[in-house]
């Protein structure tokens, strides 16, 4: 069990050289392709959103900063693969070449369109998306993209925050809760946590879990994974939160979590456990829904 193929997103903004390293690991490590997407706003097809009661001289305007960003995203985004994997002579391979099993390659595609409409009509031909966390003062909304790649595809995602650990695989904590949510997060990240170093399940005792840690630990040991519980009472603050410190005390270097046990709509509302995690995480999140 493990990868024929990682997409990676790379935006042109300093974050994504993040993804493009973890994704590049991950390749190495499982000796797979990783295709390397950048996706070009068409600055053009922005006119009927930005128009609407807008003069035509400032309409041009804003499309001549939109082609000068994403211009200068571009050339970052070529950049970046240079340096990473151009210049430090891994094999470079085109798009359309077939995929080997047992084989690492990386590619680079550049289109023009939407970015979130890219990753899910590519997506679901990847056994995992990887996405890196804009920083706090970028202008780019992820949550399309996060969207598209979670849902649409049907297949994991992981976002980085950051510089990726020297070790990414050391230790790999699992958020438990029992739900369909989580279930499917561990039995899709197995091939993750079977490299791991070190495995523990991350389990908050605020509510009855529908399947104790103690159960998953045993059915991790039939895949020849030893694992060890962390259950832990939460405080006033919210459990994303609190799980998020536990995960920081247990030295965590991956995070391995069920996504959106909720609608959507309720957890945009309401807020919840994936939101809070996705928000204040500084360290990479495997995410199935």
């Amino acid at each position: 069990m493990g990868l024929s193929k990682v997409l990676v997103i790379v935006d042109g903004t300093p974050s994504a050289e993040h993804a493009l390293a973890t994704a590049l690991d991950l390749g190495q490590r499982y000796s797979c392709r990783v295709d390397v997407l950048h996706v070009e706003m068409d600055a053009e097809a922005s006119i009927p959103i930005l128009g609407d009661g807008m003069s035509g001289t400032v309409v041009t305007q804003m499309i001549d900063s939109l082609r000068e960003t994403a211009q200068t995203r571009r050339e970052q985004a070529s950049r970046v693969f240079d340096e990473l994997c151009v210049r430090k002579g891994l094999p470079v391979v085109e798009p359309t070449e077939p995929l080997k099993h047992g084989s690492f390659n990386v590619s680079f595609t550049h289109v023009v369109g939407v970015e979130a409409d890219e990753v899910s009509r590519r997506g679901g031909l990847a056994d995992l998306t990887i996405l890196a966390r804009p920083a706090v003062d970028s202008d780019l909304d992820l949550s399309q993209t996060l969207d598209a790649a979670l849902f649409d595809t049907g297949r994991p995602v992981m976002l980085v925050s950051g510089a990726p650990p020297e070790r990414a695989l050391e230790t790999v904590a699992i958020a438990w809760d029992g739900s369909r949510e989580a279930s499917r997060a561990v039995a899709i990240a197995l091939p993750l946590i079977m490299q791991a170093e070190r495995v523990v399940v991350v389990t908050a005792r605020e509510t009855s879990v529908k399947s104790e840690p103690s159960e998953l630990t045993n059915y991790l040991a039939g895949q020849g994974i030893e694992a060890k519980t962390w259950a832990f009472i939460p405080g006033e603050e919210p459990t994303g939160e609190a799980i998020l410190a536990e995960v920081g005390k247990a030295g965590a270097t991956l995070l391995v979590m069920g996504a959106y046990g909720h609608s959507r709509f309720r957890e945009m509302v309401l807020g919840g456990v994936t939101r809070s995690v996705l928000s204040d995480a500084r360290l990479p999140v495997f995410l199935a829904h």
